[in-house]
């Protein structure tokens, strides 16, 4: 049995229906039964919902790439925590500069890779999640070839979590409407994916996220 689920409208991607559903599920409840977390992602919510709605497509894509790649259960509810909570660290970087249709000014630009460690020590302070779900923040921006940031680390220095939810954000990201920038294409978004692997992004991953895609449908208006 198939299960369809829209995302921002660009394309349909399915998933087994039973195991998907019941991943979301039990991370939805680690969210209820967290206080702590579920907080964070109200004032998330709050803050900015364009940061909540692209973690929540970022969570789905992150674990569609993880099924793909046979993670077992409870590796896959770590991954999909970090994944809802990536970009947690955006709400202390000014929505003026988040949301600004021009060019960045240098001093603002500098802004940007700071989401990643006030994440990370955001999450790591809540002590009943495991420390993974913290590094899923710290490393979304961190890239093979070491060009990434906060740390600049590379290759196998990358957990591999942090390499799964790089390749969903930056699809996400580039798929989605922004004040600066109308969305790419679907298969736009898997050309610049392919045009990184080996050097920015893991090949494995990759394709695993390309077979996790069943079918692209363009939408025109």
């Amino acid at each position: 049995m198939k299960n369809e689920m829209i995302l921002d409208g660009s394309f349909t991607m399915e998933q087994p229906n039973v195991k998907f559903t019941q991943i979301v599920r039990n991370i939805m409840d680690e969210l209820n039964r967290n206080n702590e977390l579920l907080t964070i992602l109200a004032d998330v919510y709050t803050y900015d919902d364009y940061i909540f709605t692209h973690s929540f497509n970022v969570t789905l894509y992150t674990l569609a790439i993880g099924m793909e790649l046979n993670i077992n259960n409870k590796n896959l509810e770590i991954l999909g925590l970090g994944a809802i909570l990536h970009d947690v660290g955006k709400m202390f970087i000014p929505l003026g500069i988040l949301h600004k249709p021009g060019k960045l000014t240098e001093k603002e630009f500098e802004q940007i890779p700071k989401h990643a460690d006030y994440g990370f020590h955001l999450i790591k302070n809540v002590h009943t999640v495991s420390h993974l779900v913290a590094n899923c923040a710290y490393q979304h921006h961190e890239r093979l070839d070491g060009s990434g940031y906060p740390r600049g680390i590379k290759g196998d220095e990358i957990h591999y979590f942090g390499k799964i939810i790089a390749v969903a954000d930056v699809f996400d990201a580039v798929t989605s409407n922004r004040v600066y920038r109308k969305a790419m294409l679907p298969h736009q978004g898997l050309e610049i994916l392919y045009a990184k692997i080996g050097k920015k992004f893991d090949n494995t991953i990759i394709e695993a996220f390309r077979r996790a895609v069943a079918s692209i449908q363009m939408v025109y208006p």
